[in-house]
Protein backbone atom coordinates (compact mmCIF):
# COMPACT_ATOMS: atom_id res chain seq x y z
CA UNK A 1 0.00 0.00 0.00
CA UNK A 2 1.35 3.34 -0.22
CA UNK A 3 3.10 5.27 2.19
CA UNK A 4 0.76 7.91 2.63
CA UNK A 5 -2.27 6.29 2.79
CA UNK A 6 -0.83 4.53 5.92
CA UNK A 7 1.31 7.25 7.90
CA UNK A 8 0.32 10.76 9.32
CA UNK A 9 2.61 13.02 10.30
CA UNK A 10 1.95 15.53 13.27
CA UNK A 11 4.44 18.69 13.85
CA UNK A 12 4.46 20.27 16.46
CA UNK A 13 5.99 23.71 17.11
CA UNK A 14 6.15 27.06 19.24
CA UNK A 15 8.12 29.63 18.80
CA UNK A 16 11.03 28.50 16.50
CA UNK A 17 9.78 30.11 13.46
CA UNK A 18 13.91 29.11 11.61
CA UNK A 19 13.41 25.81 12.82
CA UNK A 20 10.09 24.85 11.89
CA UNK A 21 11.07 26.48 8.41
CA UNK A 22 13.98 24.19 8.00
CA UNK A 23 12.23 21.05 9.06
CA UNK A 24 9.34 21.95 6.55
CA UNK A 25 12.06 22.51 3.79
CA UNK A 26 13.36 19.00 4.84
CA UNK A 27 10.18 17.19 4.75
CA UNK A 28 8.57 18.26 1.76
CA UNK A 29 11.75 18.42 -0.19
CA UNK A 30 12.08 16.50 -3.76
CA UNK A 31 14.10 13.95 -2.19
CA UNK A 32 11.73 13.48 0.98
CA UNK A 33 10.30 9.78 0.96
CA UNK A 34 7.24 10.92 3.16
CA UNK A 35 6.93 14.33 1.11
CA UNK A 36 3.02 13.42 0.34
CA UNK A 37 2.24 12.33 3.39
CA UNK A 38 -0.57 14.28 5.30
CA UNK A 39 1.55 16.12 7.19
CA UNK A 40 -0.17 18.52 10.20
CA UNK A 41 1.44 21.16 11.72
CA UNK A 42 0.25 21.58 15.18
CA UNK A 43 0.93 25.46 16.58
CA UNK A 44 0.84 25.86 19.90
CA UNK A 45 0.02 29.22 19.84
CA UNK A 46 3.44 30.84 18.10
CA UNK A 47 3.86 34.89 18.40
CA UNK A 48 7.06 34.86 16.57
CA UNK A 49 5.70 34.91 13.10
CA UNK A 50 5.57 31.22 12.49
CA UNK A 51 1.71 31.22 11.28
CA UNK A 52 2.84 32.83 7.83
CA UNK A 53 5.46 30.24 7.61
CA UNK A 54 3.34 27.68 7.80
CA UNK A 55 0.83 29.49 5.48
CA UNK A 56 3.36 29.91 3.06
CA UNK A 57 4.33 25.88 2.76
CA UNK A 58 0.56 24.96 2.81
CA UNK A 59 0.04 27.50 -0.39
CA UNK A 60 2.39 25.30 -2.49
CA UNK A 61 2.07 21.67 -1.29
CA UNK A 62 -2.11 20.94 -0.61
CA UNK A 63 -0.97 17.95 1.92
CA UNK A 64 0.40 20.34 4.74
CA UNK A 65 -2.26 21.60 7.13
CA UNK A 66 -2.23 24.25 9.67
CA UNK A 67 -3.88 23.95 13.10
CA UNK A 68 -2.97 26.91 15.61
CA UNK A 69 -4.37 26.11 19.18
CA UNK A 70 -6.38 28.86 20.52
CA UNK A 71 -3.99 29.02 23.77
CA UNK A 72 -0.89 27.63 24.33
CA UNK A 73 -1.81 24.58 25.99
CA UNK A 74 1.25 23.62 27.21
CA UNK A 75 4.09 20.82 25.53
CA UNK A 76 2.13 18.38 27.39
CA UNK A 77 -1.38 19.15 25.76
CA UNK A 78 0.25 19.82 22.37
CA UNK A 79 1.85 16.21 22.22
CA UNK A 80 -2.06 15.07 23.39
CA UNK A 81 -3.69 16.75 20.58
CA UNK A 82 -1.41 15.15 18.26
CA UNK A 83 -2.64 11.92 19.55
CA UNK A 84 -6.24 13.02 19.27
CA UNK A 85 -5.63 13.91 15.28
CA UNK A 86 -4.81 10.41 14.36
CA UNK A 87 -6.91 8.98 11.53
CA UNK A 88 -4.46 6.59 9.56
CA UNK A 89 -2.79 3.23 10.46
CA UNK A 90 0.19 4.94 11.54
CA UNK A 91 1.46 8.16 13.33
CA UNK A 92 4.58 9.93 13.50
CA UNK A 93 4.59 13.29 16.22
CA UNK A 94 7.78 15.41 15.15
CA UNK A 95 9.26 18.22 16.69
CA UNK A 96 10.18 21.38 14.56
CA UNK A 97 13.80 21.32 15.42
CA UNK A 98 15.54 18.55 14.66
CA UNK A 99 17.85 16.88 11.63
CA UNK A 100 16.71 14.02 9.07
CA UNK A 101 18.65 11.41 7.27
CA UNK A 102 16.93 9.17 5.08
CA UNK A 103 19.74 6.27 3.93
CA UNK A 104 17.78 3.91 6.12
CA UNK A 105 13.66 5.11 5.11
CA UNK A 106 13.31 2.26 2.81
CA UNK A 107 13.26 -0.15 6.11
CA UNK A 108 11.25 2.09 8.00
CA UNK A 109 8.53 1.19 4.54
CA UNK A 110 9.09 -2.36 4.88
CA UNK A 111 8.34 -2.57 8.62
CA UNK A 112 4.84 -0.15 8.15
CA UNK A 113 3.57 -2.84 5.38
CA UNK A 114 4.53 -5.64 7.88
CA UNK A 115 2.61 -3.78 10.50
CA UNK A 116 4.72 -3.79 13.51
CA UNK A 117 3.19 -1.95 16.69
CA UNK A 118 6.07 0.47 16.99
CA UNK A 119 8.85 1.54 14.56
CA UNK A 120 11.54 3.63 15.92
CA UNK A 121 13.40 6.26 14.17
CA UNK A 122 16.03 6.81 16.79
CA UNK A 123 18.18 6.09 19.67
CA UNK A 124 20.21 7.73 21.74
CA UNK A 125 24.02 7.81 20.36
CA UNK A 126 26.10 5.21 20.55
CA UNK A 127 23.87 3.33 22.44
CA UNK A 128 21.79 1.32 20.27
CA UNK A 129 20.46 -1.04 22.61
CA UNK A 130 17.19 -3.56 21.66
CA UNK A 131 16.46 -4.37 25.26
CA UNK A 132 12.90 -2.86 26.46
CA UNK A 133 14.80 -0.31 29.17
CA UNK A 134 16.54 0.74 26.39
CA UNK A 135 13.75 1.50 24.18
CA UNK A 136 11.82 2.98 26.25
CA UNK A 137 13.96 5.92 27.67
CA UNK A 138 14.78 6.21 23.55
CA UNK A 139 11.23 7.11 23.30
CA UNK A 140 11.43 9.90 25.23
CA UNK A 141 12.74 11.65 22.47
CA UNK A 142 9.23 12.19 20.43
CA UNK A 143 10.46 11.72 17.03
CA UNK A 144 11.87 8.42 17.77
CA UNK A 145 8.67 6.54 17.41
CA UNK A 146 5.92 5.33 15.13
CA UNK A 147 3.32 4.07 16.02
CA UNK A 148 0.21 1.95 14.95
CA UNK A 149 -2.81 3.53 15.82
CA UNK A 150 -4.69 0.70 16.83
CA UNK A 151 -3.33 1.04 20.42
CA UNK A 152 -4.44 4.71 20.60
CA UNK A 153 -7.79 3.73 22.62
CA UNK A 154 -9.88 5.28 25.14
CA UNK A 155 -7.64 3.85 27.74
CA UNK A 156 -4.62 4.96 25.82
CA UNK A 157 -5.86 8.37 25.66
CA UNK A 158 -7.39 8.87 29.25
CA UNK A 159 -3.69 7.83 30.36
CA UNK A 160 -2.66 10.44 28.00
CA UNK A 161 -3.97 12.85 29.68
CA UNK A 162 -3.56 12.06 33.59
CA UNK A 163 0.40 12.54 32.19
CA UNK A 164 0.11 15.56 30.31
CA UNK A 165 1.48 17.27 33.72
CA UNK A 166 4.91 14.88 33.35
CA UNK A 167 5.43 15.54 30.21
CA UNK A 168 5.26 12.33 28.90
CA UNK A 169 1.45 11.09 27.48
CA UNK A 170 2.72 9.95 24.99
CA UNK A 171 4.32 6.90 26.65
CA UNK A 172 0.81 5.65 26.90
CA UNK A 173 0.96 4.78 23.52
CA UNK A 174 4.51 2.93 23.81
CA UNK A 175 3.95 1.53 27.18
CA UNK A 176 0.84 -0.13 26.38
CA UNK A 177 2.49 -1.81 23.22
CA UNK A 178 5.07 -3.03 25.90
CA UNK A 179 2.40 -3.99 28.01
CA UNK A 180 0.92 -6.23 24.81
CA UNK A 181 4.44 -7.56 24.21
CA UNK A 182 3.66 -5.84 20.26
CA UNK A 183 6.44 -6.33 17.90
CA UNK A 184 8.71 -3.76 17.27
CA UNK A 185 11.33 -2.66 14.63
CA UNK A 186 15.00 -1.04 14.79
CA UNK A 187 16.18 -0.04 11.73
CA UNK A 188 20.02 -0.04 11.39
CA UNK A 189 20.71 3.50 11.18
CA UNK A 190 18.65 6.39 12.50
CA UNK A 191 16.07 8.60 10.46
CA UNK A 192 16.10 11.64 13.19
CA UNK A 193 18.91 12.89 14.53
CA UNK A 194 17.86 14.87 17.75
CA UNK A 195 19.40 18.23 17.51
CA UNK A 196 21.72 19.80 19.98
CA UNK A 197 19.43 21.53 22.78
CA UNK A 198 21.68 24.60 24.24
CA UNK A 199 23.27 24.02 27.65
CA UNK A 200 20.46 23.38 30.68
CA UNK A 201 20.37 25.13 33.91
CA UNK A 202 19.95 22.92 36.84
CA UNK A 203 18.11 26.43 38.21
CA UNK A 204 14.94 27.11 36.61
CA UNK A 205 13.08 30.23 36.90
CA UNK A 206 9.22 29.70 38.05
CA UNK A 207 6.29 30.99 36.34
CA UNK A 208 3.99 32.05 39.00
CA UNK A 209 0.23 30.66 38.67
CA UNK A 210 1.63 27.53 37.12
CA UNK A 211 0.45 23.83 38.63
CA UNK A 212 3.44 22.87 40.56
CA UNK A 213 4.15 19.44 39.36
CA UNK A 214 4.34 21.45 35.65
CA UNK A 215 6.24 24.23 37.72
CA UNK A 216 9.26 22.36 39.07
CA UNK A 217 9.54 20.01 36.09
CA UNK A 218 12.43 17.43 35.93
CA UNK A 219 12.91 15.18 33.17
CA UNK A 220 13.81 12.27 35.24
CA UNK A 221 11.02 12.41 37.78
CA UNK A 222 8.26 12.33 34.47
CA UNK A 223 10.11 9.17 33.19
CA UNK A 224 10.11 7.55 36.64
CA UNK A 225 6.04 8.64 36.81
CA UNK A 226 5.35 7.33 33.11
CA UNK A 227 6.75 4.23 34.20
CA UNK A 228 4.45 3.29 36.70
CA UNK A 229 1.58 2.17 33.85
CA UNK A 230 4.60 -0.35 33.29
CA UNK A 231 2.32 -3.78 34.05
CA UNK A 232 5.51 -5.79 35.19
CA UNK A 233 7.02 -4.64 38.11
CA UNK A 234 10.38 -6.08 37.45
CA UNK A 235 10.55 -4.55 34.37
CA UNK A 236 9.49 -1.24 35.85
CA UNK A 237 12.43 -1.74 38.16
CA UNK A 238 14.48 -1.97 35.00
CA UNK A 239 13.55 0.96 33.47
CA UNK A 240 13.73 2.90 36.23
CA UNK A 241 17.82 1.79 36.47
CA UNK A 242 18.19 2.88 32.95
CA UNK A 243 17.22 6.58 33.51
CA UNK A 244 20.59 7.84 32.48
CA UNK A 245 21.68 5.57 29.55
CA UNK A 246 24.94 3.76 30.85
CA UNK A 247 24.78 5.24 34.00
CA UNK A 248 24.05 3.78 37.54
CA UNK A 249 20.94 4.72 39.56
CA UNK A 250 22.46 6.07 42.14
CA UNK A 251 24.40 8.78 39.11
CA UNK A 252 20.93 9.47 37.79
CA UNK A 253 19.27 9.87 41.77
CA UNK A 254 22.58 12.26 42.18
CA UNK A 255 21.46 14.20 39.29
CA UNK A 256 17.48 14.25 40.22
CA UNK A 257 18.31 15.86 43.52
CA UNK A 258 20.40 18.45 42.32
CA UNK A 259 18.07 20.04 40.25
CA UNK A 260 16.41 22.80 41.33
CA UNK A 261 13.74 23.89 42.35
CA UNK A 262 13.64 20.89 43.85
CA UNK A 263 10.14 19.54 44.48
CA UNK A 264 9.49 16.58 47.34
CA UNK A 265 6.48 15.56 45.42
CA UNK A 266 8.49 14.40 42.84
CA UNK A 267 11.02 12.39 45.46
CA UNK A 268 8.25 10.89 46.74
CA UNK A 269 6.42 9.67 43.14
CA UNK A 270 10.36 8.30 42.80
CA UNK A 271 10.46 6.59 45.72
CA UNK A 272 6.83 5.08 45.97
CA UNK A 273 7.68 3.65 42.00
CA UNK A 274 11.24 2.13 42.71
CA UNK A 275 11.98 -0.95 43.83
CA UNK A 276 12.92 -1.71 47.76
CA UNK A 277 16.84 -2.14 46.81
CA UNK A 278 16.52 1.60 44.54
CA UNK A 279 14.36 3.16 47.51
CA UNK A 280 17.69 2.73 49.82
CA UNK A 281 20.20 4.18 46.90
CA UNK A 282 17.59 6.71 46.49
CA UNK A 283 18.10 7.83 50.42
CA UNK A 284 22.15 7.09 49.85
CA UNK A 285 21.83 9.74 47.62
CA UNK A 286 19.26 12.12 49.58
CA UNK A 287 21.93 11.47 52.75
CA UNK A 288 25.23 11.42 50.79
CA UNK A 289 27.86 12.96 51.57
CA UNK A 290 26.20 14.52 54.84
CA UNK A 291 28.65 16.92 57.08
CA UNK A 292 29.15 18.77 60.34
CA UNK A 293 30.09 22.43 59.53
CA UNK A 294 30.56 25.35 61.88
CA UNK A 295 29.69 28.75 61.31
CA UNK A 296 29.43 32.06 63.26
CA UNK A 297 25.90 31.14 63.83
CA UNK A 298 25.96 27.87 65.11
CA UNK A 299 26.71 24.27 63.86
CA UNK A 300 24.80 23.61 60.60
CA UNK A 301 24.55 20.30 58.79
CA UNK A 302 24.80 19.84 55.21
CA UNK A 303 22.86 17.06 52.54
CA UNK A 304 23.51 16.72 49.52
CA UNK A 305 21.22 19.37 47.83
CA UNK A 306 20.23 21.57 51.13
CA UNK A 307 21.64 23.24 53.81
CA UNK A 308 19.45 22.78 57.82
CA UNK A 309 20.89 24.16 60.81
CA UNK A 310 21.03 21.91 63.71
CA UNK A 311 21.99 23.92 66.87
CA UNK A 312 23.19 27.69 67.79
CA UNK A 313 26.77 27.70 69.46
CA UNK A 314 26.48 28.41 73.38
CA UNK A 315 26.80 32.01 74.23
CA UNK A 316 30.57 32.50 75.91
CA UNK A 317 30.41 34.03 79.57
CA UNK A 318 32.43 37.22 79.13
Amino acid sequence: MELEKQLQIVLITFNRKAELERTLKTLLADNSPVKECDITVLDNRSTDGSDKVIEAFAALHSNLHNRCNKYNIGLGGNLIKAMELADKKYLWILCDDDFFDWTHWSEIEQAINNEYDLIMTSWAEKVQNPSIPYILNNLGFVPSGIYHTKHITDLTMQNAYAMAYNLFPFHAMGIKIINEKGRIFIPHGKIVIQSEAPKSHKVKKLRPGLFYQWNKFNLLWGYVDSYNLIEDKQLRHACCNALVLDKSFLYSMRNFLSTKPFCWHHFWDIFCTVSLKQKFILLWALLWPVYFYRTERGINIKFFFLKTKVFPLPEQKQ
